[in-house]
């Protein structure tokens, strides 16, 4: 499984949202602040049952890996996590979070979302 060949969200359907991780967070950060993210489904929640779940979360900024939370089919797919802003130095800059999310029968799934340093 490679995260080159995640899947996102394209008509919106019952199936995709249930499947495609959210990002939520500010959309604008203090250089150097720590703030909170909060990665769930897009909507719809995910059958979490034997035989059918959400296998990991994991949460990128740019192509640093960040974290990854491990699930089994006795948690909820959600997460939340607290990030420090990159410094000063990248004020007026853009930080992309990319989240994953990955089914253990449907594959792996990405959200992306861009927050301005200021």
């Amino acid at each position: 499984m490679s995260c080159v060949d995640a899947k996102t969200m394209v008509e919106g359907t019952d199936f995709e949202k249930k499947h495609t991780p959210m990002i939520h967070c500010s959309d604008v950060v203090k250089a150097g602040e720590i703030f909170e993210v909060k990665i769930q489904t897009a909507g719809v929640a995910h059958p979490m049952e034997d035989g059918h779940f959400i296998q990991f979360i994991e949460l990128r900024v740019g192509d640093f890996p960040l974290m990854r939370v491990d699930l089994t089919q006795y948690a909820k797919p959600e997460v939340v996590v607290y990030i420090r802003a990159p410094s000063e130095d990248h004020k007026g800059q853009v930080m992309k979070l990319t989240a994953y999310m990955y089914c253990n029968l449907h594959g792996i799934w990405k959200y992306e979302k861009e927050v301005k340093i200021e």
